[in-house]
Order: structure tokens, then sequence, then C-alpha cells
């Protein structure tokens, strides 16, 4: 039973963090152009108000737990009581975390990788994280997971519309970003449930870190780069953008750890692909996008694998 919350938690998660570009997209892209936003202002909001929200859950929840208590004190020391190890610990999987989303974007911007391209190549931390947890931390190997990697991976280069035409040439800056997320996303994945001193902790304190140092990374790239913060002036960007914060970073993040911590960083890793199932998904029943026989193809390899991936599961507690 443990296991199968596991799984609908990992699937949840990849399907939600899928649902990005319906609120995203809205927000950068308006026939008003003086109300559209930019990217980075985008996602500093998103973490600015998804930790927001999740602090007050956090609060709420320790409030619950110690409705006699006489002190507020001991109520906020247990919703955001840390250690001066796990707070160093979670701000490295934090920037982890959130450079992620930085050189994904700046693959396609900076190094001119065509996205879905992009999408694909990341898409091979699933296959990081297969290796690490096996070679380092005695996972066991099995032909089932490496072929369910393989599914999803293919699955992904067919949703994503990717093409490596023999006469492409590769940005080797773009390249490079890339490489990273794979290195910076497996990380995180592999650190949330491998760290000893935050492995144990509670999931949604462990969340709310994630999110809050993400959201100050994000300030930091905004400042660094001498940028603004672009105003919210309107209901439609106040309605999106508190979607974004819920939807498909609050949820979606705390039920990736939730997933972590009980299935495990390979299987969650690889139920990843759900993401881009959901994105393209989102672009055909929303933004009126054409399914064609590539995402066809790419969506039916995708359900392959995650029904390989449950079936692994199947009979564990």
């Amino acid at each position: 039973m443990r296991n199968l919350r596991g799984l609908i938690m990992a699937i949840l998660s990849s399907a939600t963090f899928g649902l990005i570009p319906l609120f995203s997209i809205p927000l950068m892209v308006n026939q008003d152009k003086s109300l559209e936003l930019d990217l980075d202002s985008v996602c500093f909001y998103r973490f600015l108000f998804s930790a927001l929200l999740m602090g007050v859950i956090v609060l709420i929840s320790s409030a619950r737990r110690h409705a006699g208590a006489k002190s507020a004190g001991v109520i906020l020391s247990d919703a955001f009581g840390i250690s001066a190890k796990q707070f160093l610990l979670l701000l490295l999987i934090s920037v982890f975390y959130a450079s992620t989303s930085i050189f994904l974007t700046a693959s396609y911007t900076i190094g001119e990788i065509p996205s879905g391209i992009a999408t694909t190549m990341h898409f091979l931390y699933p296959v990081f994280v297969t290796a690490v947890m096996v070679l380092f931390f005695g996972e066991k190997f099995t032909l089932l997971k490496a072929f369910s990697v393989i599914l999803a991976f293919a699955g992904v280069f067919f949703l994503s519309g990717a093409s490596l035409g023999s006469g492409m040439v590769m940005n080797p800056l773009g390249l490079l970003f890339v490489l990273v997320t794979i290195f910076t996303y497996g990380s995180y994945i592999i650190g949330v449930n491998n760290i000893k001193a935050i492995a144990g902790m509670n999931g949604m304190k462990l969340t709310f870190y994630v999110l809050a140092f993400s959201c100050m990374l994000f300030m930091l790239n905004i400042l660094v780069k001498g940028g603004t913060f672009a105003p919210l002036v309107t209901f439609h960007q106040w309605w999106n953008i508190l979607a974004l914060a819920f939807i498909p970073t609050l949820i979606s993040d705390l039920t990736l750890v939730y997933a972590i911590q009980i299935i495990g960083s390979t299987i969650t890793a690889i139920l990843g692909c759900m993401e881009p199932l959901t994105a393209v998904l989102v672009g055909i029943a929303i933004f009126g996008e054409r399914l064609n026989l590539s995402q066809g193809i790419g969506m039916a390899l995708v359900f392959v694998a995650v029904y390989l991936v449950i079936m692994s599961q199947k009979g564990k507690k």
C-alpha cells in the first residue's frame, strides 16, 4: 500500500510539473506587450508564492500537532527548526534544483539548442540517477529498470519533436548547459533521499526550504543580471502566478519529495516522463496544437514505460 502511494505521488508530481506551460505562457505572452512578464520574474514569483503557501501549510500542520502548546516558540521550532548542517545541505540541494531551470532555459536561449532537443537530452537524468544509485548506493540493477529508462527516454524524444539530423551542428555552450542540468536535477533527486542529515526530514518542511532557497536564488539571478522585478498589476497575472505557484510548483515539489522518500530516487526519476506527456496534452487541449505521429508514438512509449515501472513494484509494500 505504501509503495502504491509512492507511485501515485511520483506520477502526480511529474504530471503536475507538465502543467507549467498552462500558467506560464499566458504570463509571458500577451497582446498588450506592457503586461508581459520576463522568464526571470516568472520564476521568482513562482517560488516566492509557493514558498509562502508552503510555509503557511507547515505552520498549520505544526500547530495541529502541538494544539496544547502554551508557547508559540514550540510550534515555530517544530515547523521551521533545522540544524546548521541541515541548513547548508538544504541550501546545496536547492542550488541544484533551481540551477536546473536556469541552465535548461539558457541552453536554448544563450546556447541556441532547440527546446525539443534540450528537453530530450535533459531527460538523460534518469540514466544518471540509475547509474549513481547502482554504483555508489548499492541499488540492485535489473533489466526491467534499464528497459523502462530506455522506453521513457525514447518516449520523451518523440514527444519533444526532437530531430537529430546528420547536418546539425550543436552549439558547445548549449550542449554544456544541458549536460549540467542532467547532473543538477539528478543530484537533487538523489540527495533528497540519500543525504543522511535530511533523508528522514519531514517532507513538508524539506519542501518549504527548497522552495524558499530557490526563491532566493532566482532573486539573486535577477539582481546579478541587473534586471528588474516585473510588477503584477492585473487579476489575470495574479491568477496565473498563484496557480503556477500552487499546482506545478508546491504540489509537484511536495509530491516529488514524498515519492523519493517512499519508492526511491530511481523509480521516481523514471516516472518523470509523465511531465512532457502532460505538457503535450495541455498544448493540444488548451493551446490548439495538433497531435502528430511522433507525439503519438511518444505517448505510447511513455505509457509502456510507466506500466513497466508499476509492474516492477507490484507486490512490494
